[in-house]
């Protein structure tokens, strides 16, 4: 029975000691997922961005291609076609580009193994 007690003061020590590693880590974690996110808001504002801009002038090269032809409805309403099928196509696709890896699975892999390690102790 004093042998577990003093296997659990150890234990209650080593998590001590450690509390102040997870709190480290926790911090380094949250920072790095901080500047992922970042990067990747302006990422996709700059993409988008330029993307919306070539868009538009490509719809209006094409119409101003077609201005005198008898295709200038056709291909005004083309445009705005093609404009909401890529939307569409977008809308669909975005959800299956998120990233499941995190920056707090290193936190969680250690906070695992010490538990472990307090397990097999005891």
């Amino acid at each position: 029975m004093f042998e577990t007690i003093k296997k659990a003061r150890q234990l209650g020590v080593i998590a001590l000691e450690r509390m102040s590693d997870y709190l480290e880590l926790l911090k380094v974690s949250a920072e790095i997922q901080g500047q992922n996110f970042m990067r990747r808001i302006i990422g996709a504002l700059v993409v988008a961005l330029l993307a919306v801009l070539s868009l538009i002038f490509l719809g209006i090269a094409i119409i101003v291609t077609c201005w005198d032809t008898p295709y200038r409805v056709i291909s005004a309403w083309g445009v705005a076609g093609t404009y909401a099928l890529i939307a569409f196509g977008t809308y669909i696709a975005s959800p299956g580009r998120t990233d499941s890896v995190s920056a707090f699975d290193t936190l969680r892999n250690e906070l695992q193994q010490d538990v472990k390690l307090m397990k097999d102790v005891v």
